[in-house]
């Protein structure tokens, strides 16, 4: 066994530079497509963690009118009674409510905010979710129930207290809630977060505001099932809001697709994207196909000056069996080197690189974890692709193959590797210039608003408050502006519909409501392009509306102002027509916009300041807050990085491409400097002769480079196509994209030649200057 080990460890080190490079390139590509591996997993196993995932549900309620469609996730209160009432199959039906949360202080007077749900008990009949303190059962029998999480049971009660039984106090309802069981942190990968719950009671609401889940029952004609609950919830919308002119449908959708395929326009967090899991996807075979291609071609080059041994063991009798299993062993033993390598790299950078892409890395990701089996999964087989292969290539020859036709084969498949490695290269620089270019686009595109020099901050208050507030603010230079409403420019509005006083209910649009308080346009500087803005005197301004440009020309208004506009029960007149800005992400249109004046309590405060006083400003608004809501717990941020957070997958897919592109190009690099070293050295007897002969330096030079070059050039029109298809895809995610430029395609051409010929320039010099004596004495 010693021996046996001893020879393997020899012939496989037999090329040291080789080796270590093969080692080192694969080692490299196999941690990173560990990490990758990982996120694609966290990714895709999105609400896949419950108990009977399989069978629960989600009702969605598509509207369609005249001029636009709502696909949107809520429900009207009474779906989910019906539900039970008509469909058997359904075991159990809950509903959410949205606005659950709030400032909560305890006995003891922590206080904190709480992001929560408002729900049926039957939602933990629904959802398994682990149980820290208490039971589940009954949890949610009496509205003045609780059930929290272990994160904020420790932050109230402190950590391994056990808080069941103890009251939490609401503090501006007043209330008071027992906790009645503490369930685990909600997983990352779940496509609703809360904190807390409490039981749903039936709050009056005629619109659709709740969102509701079903669990099916287990062996039940599952498409006939939902078909029954799309029937009968459809009915129950036509029902309500029949003569609205809107044709109504349901649609059931499970929970397990709700990221990545829910077609709802918004949702309880931020949907996943699989345009960019492709990216991801392709990263990861990109990185795997060139460490293997690598490996591969390096390992046949060293096959070559084993051809005599190859060759004498078969002269012998050595059958091709033995002599497969020779050459698979020493490669198999040089993969798990680097797996082994792999998994050092791995653990040691994994966090490193999980902060540099802003992803949470699961605690399960490590040696216990559930991904150690898909790691031995990519060990094995990029064994037997990495190793097989020159096996079988190898051992496949009689010995007068191997010694005449070895070079001309093992080019053919040198050249195969060269293109396949360079043509990643390619698309590589190539989209990670789209997506840095869209990226910067989108991060400077004009809003329609000002977003700098903006704080923003939640707190619950009314419009009494605001003249105090804006004179404690005020009497400080670095704030020019202050301004509620509620929610800030770009987070808090409400879905509403808007008619003229001629038409019909079927007629009417749909629009986003953004209810301000005074301030609040001055603040962000929406341009009113018509008539005035709002004054700061509720009393005069709680019957107009300000509505955007796209709101007017869908209402066909030529003189806006003026004229009267009908929302529900309450009737507005236009004072002013503003700029359409853009308020969500660059993936979607800007949407029609009223902008209204009559709500009398707001939760957001924004001020703006004076450029170059950020932290100044910052520290007065929270003294101010503090001063005027003690107790009250808020966190300031500026508009500026929420707008930033809209693109933050798209962030992450940049990172990556940008990661994996140094990569690729690195290990892509590394065969070269070894293909350019192995044909140097098997050139040097024509290199040395041709320099007897009187040959330039110059003119050798340029062969060498030239041999490796001319091996490249098909990886560009491939390389060039696979970016150009892929990346057009990829930017009609935008409703606001830039188009594909030429030159962004022949950059990526320009620097990929640039470094293959810095790259082998260095061998190139050397191996021309070389003194051609030593290599004829040589040979």
């Amino acid at each position: 066994m010693n021996f046996s080990f001893a020879r393997l460890l020899r012939t496989a080190f037999r090329n040291k530079g080789l080796t270590l490079i093969n080692i080192t390139g694969l080692s490299v590509g196999l941690a990173v497509a560990m990490f990758l591996l990982v996120y694609l997993s966290f990714e895709f196993s999105y609400d896949k963690h419950f108990k009977d995932a399989d069978r629960i549900y989600r009702v969605i309620s598509i509207g369609k009118g005249q001029n636009e469609v709502m696909t949107i996730p809520l429900t009207l209160y009474q779906e989910c009674d019906q539900l039970l009432k008509e469909v058997p199959e359904v075991e159990y039906a809950a509903r959410l409510f949205r606005q659950g949360g709030g400032i909560f202080e305890t006995e003891e007077q922590v206080v904190l905010n709480i992001e929560g749900y408002v729900v049926d008990s039957s939602f933990l009949n629904i959802f398994d979710f682990p149980v820290v303190y208490g039971q589940l059962e009954g949890a949610l029998n009496s509205v003045n129930q609780c059930v929290i999480t272990r994160k904020y049971a420790e932050a109230f009660f402190g950590s391994g207290v056990n808080p069941v039984g103890k009251t939490l106090t609401h503090k501006e309802e007043k209330k008071n809630y027992q906790i009645s069981a503490v369930i685990e942190d909600i997983p990352e990968n779940t496509h609703f977060k809360f904190d807390i719950l409490t039981k749903l009671i039936d709050l009056g609401y005629g619109s659709a505001e709740y969102l509701t889940y079903l669990k099916f029952k287990s062996g039940i004609d599952m498409p006939l099932a939902i078909q029954k609950a799309e029937e009968v919830t459809k009915g129950v919308l036509e029902t309500s809001f029949a003569g609205m002119g809107y044709t109504f449908n349901s649609l059931v959708e499970p929970v397990a697709s709700i990221h990545f395929s829910s077609p709802v326009t918004f949702d309880l967090k931020p949907k996943g994207n699989k345009s960019n899991l492709l990216f991801v996807s392709l990263v990861v075979l990109f990185i795997l196909g060139i460490a293997i291609s690598n490996f591969i071609s390096l390992y046949i080059i060293q096959g070559e000056k084993r051809a005599s041994e190859i060759s004498i063991r078969k002269t012998n009798g050595a059958m091709r069996k033995s002599i497969l299993s020779l050459l698979f062993g020493e490669t198999f033993f040089v993969t798990f080197i680097a797996f082994v390598l792999a998994v050092i790299l791995y653990y040691s950078c994994s966090e490193w690189f999980a902060r540099f892409i802003h992803f949470n890395l699961p605690p399960d990701s490590g040696l216990a974890g559930k991904m150690w089996g898909n790691f031995v999964l990519l060990f094995v087989v990029v064994a037997i692709l990495a190793g097989g292969y020159p096996a079988y290539y190898l051992s496949r020859f009689t010995p007068i193959d191997l010694i005449r036709k070895a070079v001309t084969r093992k080019y053919k498949l040198t050249a195969a590797s060269v293109v396949l490695q360079f043509s990643i290269v390619i698309f590589c620089i190539s989209a990670l210039g789209v997506v840095m270019r869209q990226l910067d686009y989108v991060r400077n595109l004009p809003l329609g608003f000002e977003a700098d020099q903006v704080l923003t901050t939640f707190v619950n208050s009314d419009i009494q408050k605001y003249e105090v507030l804006r004179n404690e603010l005020m009497q400080y230079p670095e704030i020019t502006e202050v301004g509620v409403g509620q929610g800030n420019i770009i987070s808090g509005w409400s879905g509403g519909a808007l008619r003229l006083p001629a038409q019909a209910e079927k007629d009417q649009i749909g629009v986003d409501e953004r209810r301000v308080g005074p301030g609040f346009m001055n603040v962000f500087r929406v341009p009113v392009l018509e008539g005035r803005n709002f004054t700061n005197n509720w009393e005069a301004e709680k019957d107009n509306i300000i509505l955007s440009e796209s709101t007017v020309a869908a209402l066909g208004l030529e003189n806006p102002l003026g004229q009267k506009v009908i929302s529900g029960m309450h009737t507005f007149t236009v004072i002013g027509v503003a700029k359409d800005i853009h308020y969500t992400s660059a993936h979607e249109k800007i949407g029609k916009m009223a902008y209204t004046f009559y709500a009398t309590d707001y939760w957001n405060i924004s001020v703006r300041y004076k450029v170059g006083e950020y932290q100044q400003a910052k520290e007065k608004l929270s003294n101010v807050l503090k001063k005027l809501y003690p107790g009250e717990p808020f966190s300031v941020n500026t508009i500026r990085d929420q707008i930033q957070y809209m693109y933050v997958q798209d962030e992450v897919v940049a990172r990556i491409l940008s990661g994996g592109t140094v990569i690729a190009i690195t290990l892509a690099l590394l065969g070269l400097l070894a293909l350019s070293g192995f044909v140097a050295r098997q050139k040097r007897k024509e290199i040395s002769v041709r320099r007897v002969m009187g040959a330039q330096v110059k003119d050798i030079i340029w062969g060498l480079n030239g041999y490796i070059i001319v091996r490249i050039l098909p990886a560009i029109p491939l390389g060039i196509a696979l970016s150009y298809y892929i990346m057009k895809d990829w930017l009609r995610n935008f409703a606001y994209a830039l188009p594909l430029s030429w030159w962004i395609f022949a950059a990526a051409l320009c620097i990929t030649l640039f470094i293959v010929v810095l790259t082998i320039f260095y061998q190139s010099i050397r191996s021309a200057t070389a003194n051609p004596v030593n290599a004829l004495k040589s040979e």
